[in-house]
């Protein structure tokens, strides 16, 4: 049986009230009975009812979770999305509040927090990893969120682009233009993302009957200096890939400077496709043919399936999947 506030409130001390003040960021409580409160509150393992605390009003703002990771905000993918939702928040007057998880503090932790304080009426749950903890957390807590990728661990309900699908139009292009020989830079292993863009790579694959070269497929970080490295190693194969397909636009400008390095032309020695369609990509030299993932329409949806839950109207699904376009530009050409 879950602990009740009234055990909470004997064990720690103090009135009922007390508790909820604590609880709910209101009244005036010194901070020595707010930290005993907590520690109460974290051994009992306590989960004040969300829906409970939904009577008494909503904040009317939603919640953005991210995990902590150094110059994330400054990523342009990001900050598109995040234009996006907040414009569709503000037209359902709600109002956004980003929070990121502290070193002392998991990330599971933090929504929980941030849920129980009554500041926000929602979540989303941004960058989604494979061992995601927070959308089991808030499922079990009955607290409002959505994902920006499906979860692993639960049935919570999310907003995707379809790597799958995106991957596999992009080495049928790379195919149909003759290439045989395509590597692959992929995102880290820990992200959700990750998985289904390796495979929509392999099943393209072998869906024209070409036998996958695991030294064609390099596991890379997020950022550009990544995406050179991981090029540079392809191009130190006996055998180097004819084309490659980079699981975002970041690694593919990194990709693009180590073939400029290595004295080979993009576009014409070897050719690459990149992975969201960042505006940069459009100015590059060449052009970059990449996928375009629906930023804007994902904030949207995001936004609107979570006020929906919020406010208790039956979306029509709880599980969307927006399509990807191939943009191809001046990276890709027929095998030499």
């Amino acid at each position: 049986m879950s602990a009740t506030i009234k055990q909470v409130a004997k064990q720690a001390g103090v009135s009922i009230a007390t508790v909820s003040y604590v609880l709910n960021g209101t009244g005036t409580v010194t901070e020595a009975t707010r930290q005993r409160v907590l520690a109460v509150v974290s051994d009992l393992g306590y989960q004040p009812s969300h829906a409970a605390r939904s009577l008494r009003g909503r904040s009317y703002t939603l919640g953005l979770a991210l995990p902590a990771q150094p110059g994330r905000l400054a990523d342009p993918t990001l900050a598109e999305m995040l234009a996006s939702l907040s414009d569709t928040a503000a037209a359902c007057d709600y109002s956004l509040l980003l929070a990121t998880a502290r070193a002392d503090k998991s990330a599971s932790e933090m929504c929980l927090s941030l849920a129980r304080t009554g500041q926000v009426d929602g979540l989303v749950l941004l960058d989604m990893q494979t061992d995601d903890e927070r959308a089991q957390a808030l499922c079990e807590a009955g607290i409002p969120h959505v994902c920006a990728g499906p979860p692993a661990r639960c049935n919570s309900p999310f907003v995707t682009a379809d790597g799958y699908s995106a991957a596999i139009l992009a080495v049928r292009h790379l195919l149909q233009l003759g290439h045989r020989r395509i590597g692959l830079i992929q995102l880290p292993s820990e992200l959700a993302e990750s998985e289904p863009r390796y495979l929509g790579y392999s099943t393209a694959l072998a869906e024209a009957g070409v036998e996958a070269d695991p030294q064609l497929v390099v596991e890379a970080g997020r950022g550009e200096q990544d995406g050179f490295q991981t090029m540079q190693e392809l191009l130190s194969l006996p055998e180097p890939p004819t084309a490659v397909l980079a699981c975002s636009d970041e690694l593919a400008f990194g990709a693009m400077h180590a073939l400029y390095d290595a004295g080979r032309t993009v576009g014409q020695d070897i050719s690459l496709i990149g992975f969201d369609d960042v505006p940069l990509a459009a100015h590059m030299h060449p052009p970059l043919t990449t996928l375009r993932q629906p930023r804007r329409r994902m904030g949207e949806q995001l936004a609107t399936l979570l006020i929906d839950i919020i406010e208790k109207r039956q979306p029509k699904t709880n599980h969307v999947t927006l399509p990807m376009r191939l943009m191809v530009r001046k990276t890709t050409a027929r095998v030499q």
